[in-house]
């Protein structure tokens, strides 16, 4: 019993990481962690929100994003020009 629990968890394994979805999502989750989040926050609110409350939402951060790239250095220098 123990040999068939091993073989279907090696199986399940093998059958999850060679699956396009689920290789995709892991892959972006690991080069942009942050990102990934954000994304799926969004989603989140987006099923659970209103529509006004969802728009004020992504209001709120975008504004917060902006002001982060304002205050950074390249930005600065970019359209300083």
């Amino acid at each position: 019993m123990d040999q068939n629990e091993k073989i279907k968890k090696v199986l399940s394994k093998f059958v999850k990481n060679r699956s396009f979805n689920y290789k995709i999502a892991k892959d972006s989750r690991i080069k942009n962690r942050k990102q990934h989040d954000l994304k799926k926050q969004i989603k989140l609110n987006q099923k659970n929100l209103s529509k006004d409350r969802f728009n004020e939402y992504l209001d709120s951060i975008y504004k917060a994003q902006d002001s982060t790239y304002k205050s950074d250095s390249t930005y600065k220098a970019k359209n300083d020009n």
